[in-house]
């Protein structure tokens, strides 16, 4: 890991450990989506993060009306949100964590949505069918997610479940989207989308003096 990448993830630790120890949700809008984000859940705020703030640029010329979506890890919601408020006909996000997933569905209810399917799953364990869209923006960093967290994966292990079996939950048509950065395991990742014959397109950021990157994943 580069010298930027190292001074980054310092940086955003301290923020999570003040933001942990303040207990206070954080108040935010992301692309008219309004949030109120526990500690223990991902904040997607553009002032600590690119992940969350790259993808939905990245995704704002797709059509989502009477799309079904999948977001797998939804955290505070806000891509499920953010799917419903552009006419998504059917929505399930899923979560590792039922604290989570319960003010995720709050968040829900801020933006006056009330038609998406929180559930609790591990990756696809729990999901049924095919879908459009589906989000996978997930962990990134091993010095910022636990195995505990990750219900017993590593970063890579994450990946390589969910690249293995994303084209189970993808109609012939559908896209997943996921981001990534350079402080991640980069050289395992892309090792992982050459295993499995991954097509894909990928645009990349700079941001906070590191590298980040948006994927559109097809079948």
């Amino acid at each position: 890991m580069n010298k930027n990448s190292k001074n980054y993830i310092k940086w955003w630790l301290e923020q999570e450990r003040l933001r942990m120890n303040n207990g206070i949700p954080v108040e935010i809008t992301l692309a008219g989506v309004k949030l109120s984000v526990i500690p223990q859940a991902f904040l997607p705020s553009p002032l600590q993060t690119h992940s969350t703030p790259l993808l939905i640029k990245n995704i704002k010329h797709h059509n989502f009306m009477g799309k079904k979506v999948l977001d797998i890890g939804t955290g505070s919601g806000v891509l499920a949100i953010y799917s419903a408020l552009n006419d998504a006909s059917l929505i399930i996000a899923t979560d590792v964590d039922d604290h989570i997933l319960y003010h995720a569905k709050n968040n829900a209810y801020l933006n006056k949505i009330t038609d998406i399917h929180f559930m609790n799953s591990n990756l696809f364990e729990s999901v049924e069918g095919k879908y459009d869209y589906i989000f996978a923006n997930g962990p990134i960093s091993p010095e910022s997610w636990s195995e505990k967290s990750l219900s017993g994966h590593t970063i890579s292990s994450y990946g390589e479940t969910l690249l293995s079996q994303y084209r189970n939950y993808l109609t012939d048509e559908g896209v997943m989207f996921m981001t990534f950065a350079e402080f991640g395991p980069m050289k395992a990742f892309y090792k992982i989308l050459q295993k499995y014959s991954v097509l894909y397109k990928e645009k990349r950021e700079k941001k906070f003096g590191i590298w980040w990157s948006f994927h559109e994943i097809k079948k």
